[in-house]
């Protein structure tokens, strides 16, 4: 399923019971006062075992790594959405910044306490939240990872996860890279004297998503570009170990992946400065936001992309994630368009694993997609919830 976004922001943490109005009609005021001392009593046997199979009674709680985060926002009213469809409670929260490690590690334990049905939970730290997890576990209570969810949890309580299959976004960028049709006609025109190159900045070669990302953006810009006529065989992959490929042919297209000394800005930033001076260089894929910062500053705030007067003006340059620079530079068609995930469906999907792993069900991870954006639907509703700053 596929749900269309609620633009409804989230602004409380637990999910109040509707009050009745005051000048409601006695009838209307006795039914709800009647539902009421049902649910009630539901409630009430619902104490002795969350777990009775009533979605009703049923209780989740979502633990993002930053509350008041946009990414995170969007996630919620995926959460809810969800929470409404399979008719069970809500409870949202997490910590006031990313940073702030140990308030997320007493909203856990204190979500634990509670006793709910199932916890969703995007740790800020995996293995500060052991403990916790490990009495979550001991309680048979089930948590779901979402976005990054808990790497290498040792508890045996994280079950599944909600996140984005990077291999496959990383793809996602490829493909809609290959099907420019600046791009077809850059390196269908190349020569192996006169190689079109297309440059990959990757901010570490360590990171798993960001690994992931270029594993499937290489791969699927390989396969992509084979297909062309006269392509076949012509071309490689070279600049990191991890991702070389000889092609059988003379190369006419090389893919170059670049990755700086360190993940400090600075490097990041002069790394980019080294991929824009290469010889041939058509495209350029920058694979996280902190790769596209340093491509925009190393092309003075995105100024030197400009499509009439830059420098780079005939240069594609593609991203991965959100950022206001990012949005920016695609807005301004500085970038062909970028890859955003999907943090409307991560909530979604965590809560609908959360609520089947509660009623016994055996659950595995899920891909919640991503979607490419450009200058003309970055603005659309449905792209729009789903970025952030």
């Amino acid at each position: 399923m596929n749900p269309a976004v609620n633009p409804t922001t989230l602004t409380t943490r637990t999910a109040p019971a509707a009050p009745v109005p005051d000048g409601a009609p006695a009838p209307a005021r006795r039914a709800v006062l009647a539902a009421t001392l049902a649910a009630a009593g539901a409630l009430t046997l619902a104490a002795c075992s969350q777990g009775s199979g009533s979605n009703a009674t049923m209780k989740v709680i979502i633990i993002a790594k930053s509350y008041q985060n946009q990414f995170y926002q969007a996630a919620f009213r995926g959460a809810q959405d969800a929470a409404d469809e399979l008719n069970v409670q809500l409870e949202t929260n997490g910590p006031d910044a990313e940073s702030n490690v140990s308030q997320q590690v007493e909203q856990l334990s204190a979500a634990v306490n509670q006793g709910p049905a199932a916890i969703a939970l995007a740790a800020c730290q995996p293995d500060a939240v052991q403990d916790a997890l490990v009495s979550a576990r001991s309680r048979d209570i089930p948590v779901i990872g979402f976005d990054s969810g808990v790497p290498d949890d040792a508890s045996g309580a994280v079950v599944a996860t909600a996140t984005t299959d990077n291999t496959v976004a990383g793809g996602n960028v490829a493909t809609n890279l290959a099907q420019d049709t600046s791009l077809v006609s850059a390196v269908t025109s190349a020569t192996a004297d006169s190689p079109a190159v297309i440059g990959v900045l990757a901010q570490d070669s360590t990171s798993g998503s960001i690994v992931q990302r270029v594993d499937g953006f290489v791969d699927t810009l390989v396969t992509e570009l084979e297909e062309l006529d006269g392509l076949a065989g012509a071309v490689d992959v070279s600049g990191q170990q991890r991702w070389t490929q000889a092609s059988s042919e003379p190369a006419k297209v090389r893919i170059v992946v670049t990755v700086p000394p360190t993940t400090s800005q600075a490097d990041i930033q002069s790394a980019a400065t080294s991929v824009l001076s290469t010889t041939g260089l058509v495209a350029l894929f920058a694979a996280n936001q902190d790769a596209v910062n340093g491509v925009i500053s190393a092309t003075g705030d995105a100024t030197a992309l400009d499509r009439s007067s830059g420098t780079y003006k005939d240069l594609l340059v593609v991203g991965f994630d959100a950022g206001r620079s990012q949005k920016d530079a695609v807005s301004s068609g500085a970038f062909l368009g970028s890859v955003t995930q999907d943090p409307y469906q991560m909530g979604y999907q965590a809560v609908t694993l959360a609520v089947r792993a509660a009623n016994g069900e055996t659950v595995q991870d899920v891909d919640t997609g991503s979607h490419w954006y450009t200058a003309s639907n970055i603005d659309d509703t449905e792209i729009s919830e789903l970025l952030y700053d």
